[in-house]
């Protein structure tokens, strides 16, 4: 069994209440032969992806997220629809396992999200740039 190194998932499509239902799963190794290894929640073990399952093939995944860290006093800007300024500030940055940090802040709800996620994101502020002026999106 060679570990996954780069990361893939498992695409499945099943017939759920009258609709097509699309999940997918993370491919945790490859066996002796090449195949997609997948989790099989119900027996806790590794089984090949295309085992049991309406498989439909493979492709390429999104680096997991290995860690968080502190904002750090940087701020998302957004630009309203009458062409003003929020400025909110950071409540983290992710880092994924290829290195890749996204900045996070969060709604009034307390919700978290990507902050380059958002339609109006127009730019990262830097701590102590009282002027807001955007910093370029680095995070492409």
């Amino acid at each position: 069994m060679i570990p996954a190194q780069h990361p893939y998932e498992a695409n499945y499509k099943q017939e759920e209440g009258g609709r097509t239902v699309y999940r997918s799963k993370p491919v945790i190794a490859w066996d002796d032969e090449g195949q997609a290894l997948v989790v099989d929640e119900r027996s806790g073990r590794l089984v090949p992806a295309n085992n049991g399952r309406a498989f439909t093939g493979l492709s390429e995944g999104g680096h997991p997220v290995v860690a968080a860290i502190p904002g750090g006093g940087w701020s998302a800007r957004f630009k309203n629809q009458d062409g003003t300024f929020n400025v909110d500030p950071l409540v983290a940055w992710t880092v994924r396992s290829d290195g890749t940090l996204t900045p996070i802040d969060t709604d009034a709800t307390g919700v978290c999200e990507a902050s380059t996620a958002m339609g109006n994101f127009d730019g990262l502020v830097a701590p102590g740039d009282e002027t807001g002026a955007a910093q370029p999106d680095s995070s492409a």
